[in-house]
């Protein structure tokens, strides 16, 4: 059966559309379970997010993203490691691997922070020690980093922005 000049040209703009569409921008394509990385802003005001790719991690959002306040974002990549800052709060740094491994940290001396910031790995189930690290509103706070090595099985890294 010959193949026609329209379904060549069909076949050929599905496969470079396929090549340029990778999950997340910057996004390791040999991920068979893309995770998420999700962020919301509880912090009663309008947060310009800014991203720094580390260990030749595409990116995430991109320059110029607003997260406007009572919404969340969803970001989704295979791998990714770098930080994430908002104005007012404290930076956070984490990895999501292809694996599922995961390693964050955030400061959980926030007391005289205008917005608050806590991450939170979510899986089915979590395997390791995977706690919530950074602080809420109304002071309660918890860890501050976990170590590369020993949080697995994360499906989505949750970061939360608070009003003090």
């Amino acid at each position: 059966m010959a193949i026609s000049k329209l379904q060549l040209a069909l076949l050929a703009t599905a496969m470079a559309a396929a090549a340029i569409s990778p999950t997340a921008s910057g996004a390791y394509t040999g991920c068979a379970t893309p995770r998420k990385v999700t962020i919301q802003n509880l912090s009663g005001r309008d947060l310009p997010l800014s991203e720094t790719p580390l260990a030749n991690s595409g990116a995430l959002f991109g320059a110029g993203y607003v997260l406007r306040h009572g919404t969340h974002a969803e970001f989704t990549t295979c791998l990714w490691t770098g930080r994430v800052a908002a104005p007012g709060a404290a930076v956070v740094e984490f990895h999501v691997g292809p694996d599922g491994g995961a390693w964050y940290q955030v400061d959980n001396r926030q007391a005289g922070s205008p917005v608050k910031v806590t991450v939170t790995p979510h899986g089915r189930p979590l395997q390791g020690h995977c706690p919530a690290a950074g602080c809420r509103g109304g002071g309660q706070c918890f860890a501050d980093a976990v170590p590369g090595g020993n949080c697995h099985a994360v499906d989505e890294l949750k970061i939360i922005y608070y009003s003090p």
